[in-house]
């Protein structure tokens, strides 16, 4: 999707295309409007009779004479129904209705909301004249956008009739459903449902299929209030969406489910499944807490395996510190984020070296859990042990650095914060903006003695410098910066959102003591 500056250039070398007859240019040209979505398209028309002080993306009305207009070419009369002059696109209109080609089909519809009235009716009649499918493919998603703005409303209405008496309902609906154009497509599948075009039969056939999740939940509704047990069974229980697959469990009862389905969904990737899984396992007369164990400690894949340790966790059974550690230090990644997992509640001050190497090792995912379990357990480590990660080469552990100092809180998080603007690959101007002192609670001397040795060489300019001296309790440092405010700051750097509500509170908090 273009931004409007790069739209109106665009048009702009659109529309100088058309004045030299550049005819690969201009199919290049006609090749984008008809491509672009049909919300995109409008987009294209707003920004292009917007008003700007350069003058118009298309040129001035009158460089579109009768001869550029008279061009064989549709796509040079699309590109002037969207000029801002008024005479300009009522004369487009007229030449658009000769052609019908598809880039012909989407300028005159997009022209039934035009808010001038001679322009909107010649574009809606000639629009209801254009019935045959392949119009409708390219009408009707314009059509369907139009309709909640107000102008040209009613235009869908009149030409989905004109297309019905034409073809009949079910073709024409059957066409819209195979549309490109999303929320049409919707629109289409949903009017099925309402009418009664598409039975249960047909459903059931469409849903493997369906990649569009607001379509495919509509199927789901349609299965599960309408099919009988075993095509829910048979349908939902093997969906691709969780939602299927949970809603298959909940409609049907223990009676009604093969323990077989209910055994695999035991181990779903989805968390709500495994939950309904669970209660139709104990409805069935067996322990879902046994069931977890056999399969976690089983040779099934390391992923069946990880689901089952997380599905023995969600039962409150009990895991062995040893089993955790066990799976902490698998070579399997899955296993070993299982691991950490349910590592949060039974890690101690010996683990902390092996959790650290994990935050350091090069899998991502590994690394935020092993950096969560730390967190979790603050108690367990001292800033010192985050020294090798500050100090390491590699921009993304020194970013695993600062998110565990910063997630210490309190004046930890703006330390963290000042540190990280020393960075030479931190985002500083991000961080800048974001730097916020802790409220209501004064830094230790430790605290506040690092605070001003980064606050020194800090890339902020006087304000943001000011605030934070004095937020942190350093008056003297607050007049140092004071005294050197006429000399320029190196590397000067945006200010920390402040108010004066909050100068006030920092100043009084301090002058009080």
């Amino acid at each position: 999707m273009l931004n409007p500056p790069q739209i109106r250039r665009r048009l702009g070398e659109s529309a100088a295309a058309a004045f030299r007859g550049d005819r690969p240019a201009l199919e290049d040209t006609a090749s984008w409007l008809t491509s672009v979505t049909a919300r995109e398209l409008l987009r294209i028309d707003y920004f292009a009779r917007q008003f700007r002080y350069e003058g118009p993306a298309l040129e001035k009305p009158e460089k579109w004479t009768r001869k550029v207009l008279a061009s064989p070419q549709p796509v040079v009369a699309a590109l002037a129904s969207m000029h801002p002059d008024g005479h300009v696109r009522e004369r487009a209109v007229r030449s658009l209705t000769a052609s019908h080609e598809p880039v012909s089909d989407r300028a005159l519809a997009v022209r039934v909301s035009d808010h001038v009235g001679v322009i909107r009716e010649t574009a809606a009649r000639e629009v209801l004249r254009r019935l045959t499918l392949d119009h409708a493919d390219q009408i009707t998603p314009l059509l369907q956008r139009i309709e909640g703005r107000g102008r040209g409303a009613d235009v869908l209405p009149l030409y989905l009739h004109a297309l019905v008496t034409e073809h009949g309902e079910a073709e024409v609906w059957a066409r819209l459903r195979s549309s490109t154009d999303r929320d049409l497509r919707r629109t289409a599948f949903r009017h099925s449902f309402d009418s009664g075009l598409l039975g249960l039969q047909d459903v059931v056939a469409l849903f493997p299929k369906e990649r569009d999740q607001v379509v495919s939940r509509q199927f789901i509704r349609v299965i599960a209030e309408s099919a009988a047990p075993d095509v829910v069974a048979r349908v939902l229980l093997r969906g691709r969406s969780a939602e299927s697959r949970a809603l298959g469990l909940v409609k049907l009862t223990a009676a009604e489910l093969d323990s077989a389905d209910v055994e695999r969904l035991l181990v779903d990737p989805s968390v709500l499944v495994r939950l309904w899984a669970r209660r139709r396992w104990q409805e069935m007369g067996r322990d879902p807490a046994t069931s977890y164990a056999a399969v976690a400690r089983s040779t099934a894949k390391p992923t069946v395996r990880a689901r089952a340790y997380a599905g023995l966790a969600e039962t409150g059974a009990a895991i062995e510190r040893q089993e955790i550690l066990d799976l902490v230090h698998s070579a399997e990644p899955p296993l070993r984020k299982a691991g950490l997992s349910l590592f949060r509640d039974s890690a101690t001050a010996e683990d902390v070296p092996l959790l650290f190497s994990l935050v350091a090792g090069d899998h991502s995912r590994v690394a935020r859990l092993a950096s969560e379990v730390l967190t979790h357990n603050p108690l367990l480590w001292s800033l010192s042990d985050l020294a090798s990660l500050k100090a390491a080469e590699a921009p993304e552990l020194r970013r695993r650095a600062w998110w565990l100092h910063r997630q210490r809180g309190g004046w930890e998080a703006l330390v963290a914060d000042l540190e990280l603007l020393h960075d030479t690959n931190a985002p500083v101007d991000t961080v800048a903006r974001h730097l916020a002192p802790p409220m209501y609670v004064q830094p230790t001397d430790a605290q506040r003695q690092r605070i001003a040795e980064l606050l020194v060489t800090a890339p902020l300019d006087h304000n943001g410098l000011v605030y934070l001296a004095m937020a942190a309790g350093l008056p003297d440092l607050a007049v140092t910066f004071n005294a050197r405010k006429s000399a320029p700051a190196p590397d000067s750097g945006p200010v920390p959102a402040t108010s004066r509500r909050q100068w006030w509170r920092v100043w009084n908090r301090h002058s009080s003591t």
